[in-house]
């Protein structure tokens, strides 16, 4: 949780939250363990949910674990210990224990994201959440009309409300996502009979496919495909036939996988008039590092603390500076392997030692700067 003894610590600042996902609840913990009052506001009348879960590595569970969820989610999620990256054809590329990346100072775990999502609800009884609410109007002096019609003063507006962002794109006239020319499609399977432990990358070109197992029989799934042309033709299950009957025979439950295309976000993210963007609002980018839940997490913390130590037109920039380089590091090394898996899967992660490198930023410090 985070530490509040600081006697010049800023304290009771009403904050507007718009999204009630991972990153709006996870930002609503941290601020009223730091004393202020969030009101979380989130479309959906009903909580969304879907069928697909989230590879959480190190850093993310530390960063759960300030927020007082480590032990809940470590009870709820499936251990991961090792990472294997394979040839379509199944020549090895990489294989290595999670700690030879991480240190022996935690652990990496896959846990659905309605059971994550449950948790951070059950952890946020004391805050204030309207479902089904939306922002109808910006007043002045930091005053907001609701859609149920009641006006809010607060002192922060904050987007967490996802990569179509309103806040960002309509409250702000900020940019809309771009796209990235690939399309992933997420499922979780029954069934599994393949190594528990271990998350398995497949990579040919143009395409991956990414097995994180649960527990108790069920994987979660994760592909993509590049595809200039908006979605590919077709079943996209057809793209992945060279991956043998093991990975042809999983897809088969994939015959209603939640599809997207793979967007992203990246401008400044605060902004004048007291508001801000956390998590995919801020900064949506390729899944390829697994480092979304984390990146939204560590979001409420380095926001919560610096709405803690600093007025409010300082804090909201000071934030940015902090998260900005590690933002900016991820984002590379996601761009990094989608133009590897483009050109020549063949030279992609084939050192053990290039793929711990590309996680190394991510687990150092707990400053998350």
């Amino acid at each position: 949780m985070i530490n509040n003894t600081n006697a010049k610590t800023h304290r009771g600042r009403r904050v507007l939250i718009a999204g009630g996902g991972i990153a709006g609840l996870s930002l609503a913990r941290a601020l009223k363990d730091a004393g202020h009052n969030p009101l979380v506001i989130e479309r959906s009348r009903e909580w969304p949910t879907t069928d697909t879960a989230h590879y959480l590595p190190v850093n993310a569970l530390r960063a759960l674990d300030q927020l007082g969820l480590g032990e809940a989610v470590t009870a709820a999620a499936h251990p991961i210990s090792r990472q294997r990256v394979t040839g379509a054809r199944g020549r090895t590329l990489v294989d290595l224990p999670v700690s030879s990346i991480w240190g022996n100072g935690g652990q990496s775990v896959a846990i659905r994201r309605n059971a994550l999502h449950e948790l951070l609800q059950a952890a946020t009884p004391d805050v204030a959440v309207r479902r089904g609410t939306t922002i109808a109007a910006r007043l002045r002096n930091g005053a907001i009309k609701l859609s149920d019609g009641s006006i809010e003063q607060c002192d922060v507006l904050v987007g967490a409300d996802g990569a179509d962002s309103v806040v960002r794109t309509a409250g702000i006239g900020g940019a809309a996502p771009q796209h990235t020319s690939r399309w992933c499609w997420r499922f979780i399977a029954e069934g599994w009979s393949g190594e528990e432990d271990t998350w398995h990358a497949r990579l040919a070109p143009g395409r991956s496919l990414v097995t994180v197992p649960l527990g108790d029989g069920a994987v979660f799934c994760y592909a993509d495909i590049a595809s200039s042309n908006g979605r590919p033709p077709g079943d996209w299950r057809n793209y992945f036939d060279e991956f043998g009957t093991s990975v042809t025979d999983l897809l088969t439950q994939g015959g209603h996988a939640y599809a997207t295309p793979i967007t992203e976000v990246d401008q400044p993210y605060a902004f004048l008039g007291r508001t801000v963007l956390i998590g995919d609002a801020a900064h949506a980018m390729s899944p390829s590092m697994g480092q979304g839940v984390a990146l939204a997490v560590e979001d409420a913390l380095v926001l919560t603390e610096t709405l803690n130590s600093l007025p409010v037109d300082e804090a909201l920039p000071a934030y940015e500076q902090r998260r900005a380089p590690r933002i900016a590091w991820v984002r590379a090394q996601a761009h990094r392997r989608a133009w590897e898996q483009r050109r020549a899967p063949r030279i992609a992660w084939v050192r053990a030692q290039a793929h711990r490198r590309a996680y190394e930023p991510a687990g150092t410090g707990a400053s998350y700067a």
